[in-house]
């Protein structure tokens, strides 16, 4: 059995395990995988609209879902400096990296918040032309992947405030995980696939910080980049 059939037969054993109580995600091929709704998400219902300054209403916006380390944050803001940059995160020590990275450029053209992405407001997420996505907690545990962000509602949220013609681009070093997003990305029929690869330690250098860690263990890192319809 290879990698891709190993993460697919893991979907499918989740699935057995399921119970009526649990909360569900369907999948394209009726396959459904649990998901928690955190304690922060069911009493925080933050407006996300409010984190941009008056006079980036009308630039291009960029969210980074999971920043890390700021790194590729901080280059992305440097090199397109006309747009606004939203980058969130709920651990203050990437929080506090992210910012001191940010902090020495000319221009405050971001923000990062230090929230729970399930704790904004589905219905009220201002429109975004690229959405980022990377390294996420894959929660590699058999009994701890109902934690993955992807699952959520609110990963479905973010998704659908990506305007029409803007881009979702997202990787992973986790194979079942990046299955599995791919498979929730087709359930919801708004985006086209533009790129998919793997990337290997031999190929370009890393664009994120986590991304470079599993590159030098020489681990293969999986890529997608989505455009909304």
């Amino acid at each position: 059995m290879n990698r891709y059939s190993e993460a697919f037969e893991e979907l499918r054993r989740e699935q057995e395990g399921l119970k009526a109580s649990q909360h569900r995600s369907r999948l394209w091929n009726d396959l459904e995988l649990q998901y928690h709704i955190p304690t922060r998400s069911q009493t925080l219902s933050l407006d996300l609209k409010q984190s941009i300054p008056n006079e980036f209403l009308s630039s291009p916006l960029e969210v980074e879902i999971g920043p890390g380390k700021g790194e590729f944050m901080a280059r992305r803001a440097a090199r397109f400096t006309d747009r606004f940059f939203i980058g969130i995160d709920r651990r203050s020590d990437r929080v506090k990296s992210t910012q001191n990275k940010l902090g020495r450029q000319a221009i405050d053209n971001w923000v990062i918040l230090r929230e729970d992405a399930c704790s904004f407001d589905p219905n009220s997420l201002p429109p975004i032309d690229v959405l980022h996505f990377y390294q996420p907690d894959p929660w590699p545990k058999f009994r701890h992947h109902k934690h993955r962000f992807f699952r959520s509602p609110e990963a479905s949220a973010f998704a659908h405030a990506v305007k029409r013609g803007g881009e979702f681009r997202l990787s992973t070093d986790h194979l079942g995980y990046f299955l599995e997003m791919l498979d929730l990305i087709k359930t919801w029929e708004i985006f086209d696939l533009v790129t998919l690869y793997e990337k290997n330690w031999a190929m370009s250098e890393p664009m994120t910080h986590f991304e470079g860690f599993f590159m030098k263990k020489k681990e293969t890192v999986f890529k997608a980049i989505f455009r909304r319809r």
